[in-house]
């Protein structure tokens, strides 16, 4: 039916949502070309200049059907009707229509060839940080980092004219978070966790984890059979795969891949990858079927907190490993001989590291706000990229008490940046956040250790299946997603305590 026809609100709903779905599967298609290029293209820069190109000349075409003109009379059709007081649609109808509205409106203001050019810069920006961080030399990436910044900056400025630039690079990832409310909440963590993890580290009843590690203990047959299990006792039912940086990918409701990575030196970075990305995939899974702006993650953070939950409050409790522990070292030569609670204790381990993505739960938020700070600077202009190597070892050495000794173990870790993601480092811990926040809720309905121990994960599911993963984009926030989920906006108290508890019990203070 054409925007002419359609009279009725239902009517030119209908036609509006028609209309959106196109650029949608286009961009799920896009999607499928990014997990090849991820997991079974060559890794040549031949391969990655032509997967480039191909790449920037789908991005021409969704920008191109994002922007329709067409899309644009019925945005103004609808919001006329709705102005004249005409009814018909749901909550989730209105949600939807609010969603296409902004993205039209915000991709509209973005030249098509600037769109094209972002998706041939993330190609050969991937590269560049490659070689980069193989090299172990920031300088080789520089030039490129500094592309990264300015496009993003620029893209986010067209998006929301007018705007802080980093509110509005933060807007992509988590609608609805300022920066100073992220530095309100990220203040706190650093303030209360800093002097928790000097207790932890120097506590008199230390871990021994020795058990995770062993250079061919650890037999990568056995590693993916165990998560194999694991991901199937979860209730994920999507394909996976092995890449260099875990990830997952959703090209419908359908059809979600994960992929993790392993070593036979050790197995547990290969499992809470695994675990961590099943999150991902089960959330993506519980999606609405229909190519529909509503039927989407709402933001990075709820997706992280997704992922979270089930790495954490799940593949880190006491619980978990005394389901797990047995057909662990049945599986695992490490691990004989290795009791449950042993293991549990040796994966929770606090210790100062380089790494963000093999860094313990207690000391990762700082991880992730050494990078916040980092990126907020550059933006605000307050920091050149030049710089990037010397603030990150200060930084490193504030925060943890770690110097950094080469640019692969600092400030050329994340693939991210490369890929022009700027906002979206903050999103982990506030992901982190809410998995505490509905873990404590879920706590109060669900007896979830004897859950997990017992073998039983459906109940789980169900409970974030109807407080979070049927709403999709249906809410605005992620405050507004938790005050109709649990009755209050994102409260970082009860991570804190979550944290605190923990580790207290665990290192005996």
């Amino acid at each position: 039916m054409s925007s002419s026809a359609a009279t009725s609100l239902p009517a030119v709903y209908s036609s509006l949502t028609k209309q959106m779905s196109t650029p949608i599967l286009l961009s799920q298609s896009s999607a499928l070309l990014h997990w090849d290029s991820m997991v079974t293209m060559p890794q040549t820069d031949a391969h990655h200049k032509a997967r480039g190109k191909q790449q920037a000349a789908l991005a021409g075409v969704i920008h191109s059907q994002k922007t329709d003109p067409e899309i644009g009379v019925l945005i103004d059709q609808i919001k006329t009707l709705l102005d004249a007081g005409e009814s018909g649609l749901s909550p989730r109808e209105l949600a939807n229509y609010r969603l296409m509205e902004k993205q039209y409106t915000e991709t509209s203001r973005i030249p098509q060839d600037l769109s094209e050019k972002r998706a041939a810069l993330e190609s050969e920006a991937y590269m560049s940080w490659t070689k980069a961080r193989d090299a172990k030399d920031y300088g080789l990436f520089r030039e490129t980092l500094g592309k990264c910044f300015s496009t993003a900056g620029e893209i986010a400025g067209l998006r929301q004219p007018g705007a802080d630039r980093y509110a509005a690079m933060l807007d992509e990832f988590e609608p609805g978070m300022s920066p100073e409310r992220i530095d309100e909440i990220f203040g706190t963590v650093q303030a209360e966790l800093q002097p928790l993890i000097k207790r932890v580290l120097e506590a008199e009843r230390q871990v021994d984890a020795s058990c995770l590690e062993g250079e061919g203990k650890f037999p990568l047959a056995g590693q993916k059979e165990l998560c194999d299990m694991i991901v199937e006792w979860c209730g994920f039912e999507g394909r996976q795969d092995v890449s260099v940086h875990p990830f997952t990918t959703s090209f419908s409701s359908s059809d979600v891949r994960i992929t993790s990575r392993f070593t036979d030196s050790e197995f547990y970075q290969g499992l809470a990858g695994t675990v961590h990305e099943t999150g991902h995939g089960l959330y993506e899974a519980a999606l609405g079927k229909e190519p529909e702006a509503v039927n989407s993650a709402l933001s990075m953070g709820v997706h992280e907190s997704q992922s979270l939950f089930w790495e954490r409050h799940v593949g880190l409790s006491r619980g978990f490993w005394k389901r797990w522990g047995g057909e662990a070292r049945s599986r695992l030569e490490g691990l004989e001989g290795v009791a449950d609670e042993d293991i549990y204790r040796a994966v929770n381990k606090v210790k100062r590291s380089f790494i963000r993505v093999e860094a313990d739960e207690l000391t990762y938020p700082l991880h992730v706000i050494l990078r916040y700070e980092i990126e907020r600077d550059i933006v605000g202009g307050k920091m050149d990229v030049a710089d990037l190597p010397r603030v990150w070892k200060e930084r490193m050495r504030e925060l943890l008490g770690v110097e950094v000794e080469d640019d692969a173990n600092g400030c050329l870790q994340d693939v991210h940046w490369s890929g022009l993601a700027i906002g979206y480092f903050p999103t982990y811990c506030l992901g982190a956040i809410m998995a505490a926040q509905l873990a404590h809720y879920m706590r109060l309905e669900l007896d979830v250790d004897a859950l997990v121990e017992g073998g039983e994960s459906g109940p789980i599911r169900e409970w974030l299946r109807e407080k979070v993963w049927r709403h999709g984009s249906g809410e605005g926030s992620m405050d507004e997603l938790l005050e109709r989920a649990v009755g209050e906006r994102l409260n970082e108290r009860y991570y804190l305590d979550y944290l605190r508890e923990k580790y207290e019990d665990i290192y005996g203070l």
